[in-house]
This record gives structure tokens, C-alpha cells and sequence, in this order.
């Protein structure tokens, strides 16, 4: 299957890294619906129930466990090294990938999970379709509180760096005080945001149901700074940042694309997948990873 990039407005610059290529691609026998690089040779793969592990030394894919009842939305590593998994079954399990079983379950949602961020102490946010954001302690293995509670779904978590937090909720983009437990600053936006993203610069990417990408600039409250009218026509999956500082998004479309988030017309559209792409996962430098139902795991660079 063949892999290509290709600018879509000729009057762009070229960035200076060029385009990502295809480097690898490997069948999937399930589909897959959340991505974590371990290192720069191994990921780990969400899927229907199944967590299994990519190698790239020898390029298998292996099944690690069928725990959850449901698909597996997001996949984080906490600084110990544990592994933390959300799904559709509304859990949340802790996970010993060398011993290829889940330590404990988290139970308190009672909808699916669609991201979870860890923080200091030991502790972790979630994030879920049952319109709420709650904090666990992991080493007491309980809910500490819900955090926050809306009556939009809640659907992605961003970490500042000053004890604060931004949710996504339907159609609202939230600054939040971990300290105070108050909202801070509230962006309306007008289509859905779907997926957030923590820039080297300390803007945050957002990613919309239609398509749309903003910047956002964070200070004492939320500001659009940019907006690119062009680009995906479907809701945004996934955004990833490249060391070059370029974005790279994936919707539910076959092509990804490359962004300067300096440059509001610049869309480089990254050909190779032959259905939607799911997940992203950012590996190291300017290599990162891709997910379609088209079932493939492709590695670009």
C-alpha cells in the first residue's frame, strides 16, 4: 500500500523538514482506537477489547490482554512506568505490561472514558461521556471527586503548567483551577470540540466536529489566536506536535495533514490510508504513527 504527501496550496512554503513518508506499514487484525509509543520501538494498541503490543525490531504485533468489555479509547504511561487504559465499559485499569495483566480497575463513570492525564501525587483525571471529569488516587485505588460536571460530554484534558487544566465540553473549551476547583475561563466555540493539544509553545491546539482546527492562546483566559478554514471536512480524532513544532491531525477522512501553526494557509495532506484514521502517536523527533479502518499501523517519519 502505498504512502505519499502532497501540498495542497501551492503558494505554501515547504516546511523545512519536508513531508513525513511512510517508513512501515503492518496489517491489523482488529480495529484500533488508541495508540501509546513505549519507546521508540514498541506501541501499544487499543482496540475493540484487545490491548496487544506492537514490536518494531521484529515487526509483530502480539496480544497482550482482553480485559476490557469494550473498546479501548486512550492509553497513557505514568512516570513509574505503569500503564493506564480508558474504554467503553466505563473503567479505567492500571496495567503491568511486563506481567501482561491489569493491576486494578477503577470503577465511578458510567459512561465511556475518553482521556485520562496523570497528576502529581500519584493521582490521575479522567475524562467521559458521562459529562463529567473526576480525579483518582491510585495509591488508595478510589475516586477522590468529580471535579467537574456539565451537561455536554466531556472529551479531552489538557495539563497547564500552574495547577491548572482545560477541559472539552461539547461546545465549550473550560480553563479550570485544580486548587480552587473553579472554572476560570470559558471559550464558546461553535461546532463541537473533539481532541486538544498542549503546544511547545504553551498554546493549545483544538480540534472540532467539523473539521476545523483552532489555536487557542491560554493566559488568564482562553483567546482563538487562529483558525484554519482549511483543511478536514470531518470531526478531528486526534492532534499530534512534531519536535519541528509542526501539528499533525487525523479525521474521519483517509488523509492526515501536516500544519504550521504559524502559518494559517499552510495544509500539507499526507496520503496513504484508504479509510478514516483513528489515532496518532506522536514516537520521537519527527517520527509518529498512524491507525485506520482501513486496518493498518503505519510509521511515518
Amino acid at each position: 500500500m502505498g504512502c505519499s504527501s502532497q501540498k495542497t496550496v501551492e503558494k505554501n512554503k515547504e516546511v523545512n523538514s519536508g513531508y513525513p513518508v511512510c517508513i512501515f506499514t503492518i496489517p491489523l487484525t482488529v480495529d484500533v482506537n488508541a495508540l501509546l509509543a513505549l519507546n521508540d520501538d514498541k506501541l501499544l494498541l487499543g482496540g475493540k477489547e484487545e490491548l496487544q503490543l506492537f514490536d518494531g525490531n521484529n515487526k509483530t504485533i502480539s496480544e497482550i490482554s482482553k480485559e476490557h468489555n469494550g473498546r479501548i479509547n486512550c492509553l497513557i504511561k505514568l512516570s513509574d512506568g505503569k500503564i493506564v487504559s480508558g474504554g467503553q465499559d466505563t473503567t479505567i485499569k492500571v496495567w503491568d505490561i511486563e506481567q501482561k495483566k491489569s493491576i486494578f480497575t477503577l470503577n465511578g463513570h458510567t459512561s465511556m472514558i475518553w482521556d485520562i492525564k496523570e497528576l502529581p501525587d500519584n493521582k490521575i483525571i479522567s475524562a467521559s461521556d458521562d459529562n463529567t471529569s473526576k480525579i483518582w488516587d491510585l495509591k488508595s485505588q478510589k475516586e477522590i471527586c468529580t471535579l467537574f460536571a456539565s451537561h455536554r460530554h466531556v472529551s479531552a484534558i489538557v495539563l497547564l503548567n500552574n495547577d491548572k487544566i482545560i477541559l472539552a465540553s461539547g461546545r465549550q473549551v473550560i480553563l479550570f483551577n485544580l486548587k480552587t476547583k473553579e472554572q476560570e475561563s470559558c471559550l464558546d466555540i461553535k461546532k463541537g470540540v473533539w481532541c486538544l493539544k498542549l503546544l511547545s509553545n504553551g498554546d493549545v491546539a483544538a480540534g472540532l466536529g467539523n473539521g476545523l482546527l483552532y489555536i487557542i492562546s491560554v493566559t488568564d483566559e482562553l483567546l482563538i489566536k487562529t483558525i484554519f478554514v482549511q483543511g478536514h471536512k470531518k470531526t478531528i480524532n486526534c492532534i499530534i506536535e512534531l519536535d519541528n513544532n509542526k501539528i499533525v491531525t487525523c479525521s474521519d477522512e483517509n488523509d492526515l495533514i501536516l500544519w504550521d501553526p504559524n502559518e494559517p494557509e499552510s495544509m500539507y495532506l499526507i496520503k496513504g490510508h484508504t479509510d478514516f484514521v483513528t489515532y496518532l502517536c506522536f514516537i520521537s523527533g519527527k517520527k509518529f504513527a498512524s491507525v485506520s479502518r482501513d486496518n493498518t499501523l503505519k510509521i511515518w517519519e
